[in-house]
Parts: structure tokens; C-alpha cells; sequence
């Protein structure tokens, strides 16, 4: 992983001072990370995403001490360890019936069918681009409404607006599909 880290950057001086930060914090982060997440594959996800970012930041941290850039190291994947508890906690109290499904239909004898894994993402695959794309973002990858905003370049509200449009054409075509 730290060559890819190492490609993002220009300079030489700043991918051996890279190098000897992710060696130097990179199991450190990971205690913490899996301490947080108690999961070894998303703690190294977790010190993944924290250089990541530290790597769009590189050059705000030049004048850091090494103790003030291992304690914003530590800072960056406490957070990105928390921001991934939270979404995969509300991902478990959520299903994906329960989020597409709206609560005036769920008495619907139409959507009690029972309906398996693969036919939902044929159904999301027929659907248009955009609300196809909406559908992957959130419940596949799991993104939040912001996450989804700022990789669409699109404002919040339209991608709520977008999201429930989404899920009422896919809410249709479950039903064409089981009818």
C-alpha cells in the first residue's frame, strides 16, 4: 500500500518523509483503529483512509513536530475508525428491505414476495443510470447522502430527492418483475 501512497506525491523529500511516517505510525494507528472497529480488515481499512487523507493535507503538516504528527495521525483514524462504527452499526439496525421499501406500502401484498439478493441488483441494474448509481452508492458501498452529494456533485437535498425517486422506480419494478 505504500507505494500507491508514494505515487500520489511530487517530490522526493516528501515521499521519504511519507515513507517514514506511515513505518513509524502505521501499527499504532491500526491498535487504535482495532480497538474501535474490533475488526482486523476494517482497522487496516481504517489506517488506509487516514493516510489517504493525510496525503490531501501533506503540505499543511510541514512545520508538525513528529510527536504532533503521530497525535494527528492518531486523531484522523480515531475518526475514520468511529465514522466506520457508525455507518456499519446503521447498516445492521437498517436492512435493505426495510430503507427501500416505503412504510405506506409495506402492507402491500405485492412486497411481501419474497425476493433474493441477485434479483435486487438485476432489478437496480434495469433501472436508469442515475438512480442505478444513487442505489450502488448507498446501499452497496454504503456511502452516506454527503459521501454521495460530494461524489456526484450534486447538493444534499437532491440527492435525498434522487433517492427516493430511486426507490420508488425500483420499488416498481420489483413488482412488474413479481406480478
Amino acid at each position: 500500500m505504500l507505494l500507491i501512497f508514494l505515487s500520489m506525491l511530487e517530490s522526493p523529500g516528501e515521499k521519504l518523509r511519507f515513507a517514514q511516517l506511515y513505518e513509524a505510525n502505521r501499527c499504532r494507528m491500526f491498535v487504535v483503529a482495532n480497538e474501535i472497529l474490533d475488526d482486523e480488515y476494517l482497522a487496516e481499512d481504517a489506517v488506509n483512509t487516514a493516510f489517504l487523507r493525510l496525503i490531501g493535507r501533506f503540505s499543511k503538516c510541514d512545520g508538525f513536530s513528529c510527536n504532533q504528527m503521530r497525535n494527528y495521525l492518531v486523531i484522523i483514524v480515531r475518526y475514520t475508525s468511529i465514522d466506520m462504527y457508525n455507518k456499519r452499526r446503521d447498516a445492521a439496525e437498517v436492512s435493505f428491505d426495510e430503507s427501500w421499501e416505503p412504510q405506506a406500502r409495506q402492507e402491500s401484498d405485492a412486497l411481501r414476495v419474497e425476493l433474493d439478493y441477485g434479483e435486487v441488483l438485476e432489478a437496480i441494474d434495469r433501472l436508469p443510470e442515475i438512480y442505478s448509481e444513487a442505489l450502488y452508492l448507498s446501499y452497496l458501498l454504503g456511502l452516506s447522502t454527503n459521501e454521495i452529494a460530494g461524489t456526484l456533485n450534486l447538493s444534499a437535498s437532491a440527492v435525498k430527492l434522487r433517492m427516493m425517486r430511486a426507490r420508488a422506480k425500483l420499488r416498481d419494478e420489483l413488482e412488474g418483475a413479481a406480478a
